[in-house]
C-alpha cells in the first residue's frame, strides 16, 4: 500500500510538472516533446542513481511516479494520428531523441554518481 501511495504522489508531481510545461511551451507539439526528453534524461540519471544508491521507495516515489506522469506517450499517440500534430515523423522524431537522450544521460550519470561504499 505504501508503494501505491509513493507512486499516487509522484505521477501527481510528475502531471503537474506536465501541465507547467505545456503553460510554458503552448505548442502541443513541442511541449509533448520537451515534457518526453526531460522525462526521458530524468529517468536515465535516476536509474543509475537507483543502482548505486536504490532506496525502493525513492524508486517507486520518482520513476513509476513522477517520470510516468510527466511523460506522455498517450499525446505522442494522439499526435501521430493527425496529421497536422506532426504525423509519423512526430513519433520517430520522439524515438530517436528519447535514444539519443538515453545514449548520452547514462554514461554521464555512470561518471558523475559514484557507487556507494
Amino acid at each position: 500500500m505504501k508503494s501505491l501511495l509513493l507512486v499516487a504522489i509522484g505521477g501527481v508531481a510528475g502531471t503537474l510538472v506536465r501541465f507547467g510545461l505545456s503553460v510554458a511551451i503552448p505548442n502541443d507539439r513541442s511541449g509533448t516533446l520537451a515534457a518526453n526528453l526531460v522525462g526521458v534524461a530524468f529517468a536515465s540519471a535516476l536509474l543509475v542513481l537507483m543502482e548505486r544508491r536504490g532506496v525502493t521507495e525513492l524508486r517507486h516515489l520518482l520513476l513509476p511516479g513522477f517520470c510516468a506522469g510527466m511523460t506522455t506517450f498517450s499525446a505522442v499517440t494522439v499526435q501521430v494520428v493527425e496529421p497536422i500534430s506532426g504525423g509519423p515523423l512526430f513519433l520517430a522524431e520522439n524515438v530517436f531523441l528519447s535514444l539519443l537522450i538515453v545514449l548520452i544521460v547514462l554514461p554521464l550519470s555512470r561518471r558523475l554518481i559514484p557507487v556507494r561504499k
